[in-house]
């Protein structure tokens, strides 16, 4: 995503961008619309799911909408 900021010459202010900042500047620059917002919103939760230790871990299920979703993001927003 940061990638793609820089290609459209959208500014981030913070040294170090989380997912939400990212994804907040795209929203703001109207590169995607809400929708895609939401989904990349949600992906990064999945990620969050899988990266930090939680109550519970991450199942099957959600690892594979993470890769499923990265996957459709990259072809559709990159």
């Amino acid at each position: 995503m940061a990638a793609v900021c820089g290609r459209r010459a959208i500014a981030i202010r913070k040294k170090d961008p989380t997912i939400s900042d990212l994804n907040d500047a795209l929203k703001t620059a109207a590169t995607i619309e809400t929708p895609t917002w939401r989904f990349i919103q949600h992906l990064g939760d999945l990620r969050n799911k899988c990266d930090h230790k939680k109550q519970s871990d991450p199942s099957k299920d959600d690892v594979i909408e993470l890769i499923d979703g990265v996957r459709k993001i990259t072809k559709t927003v990159f």
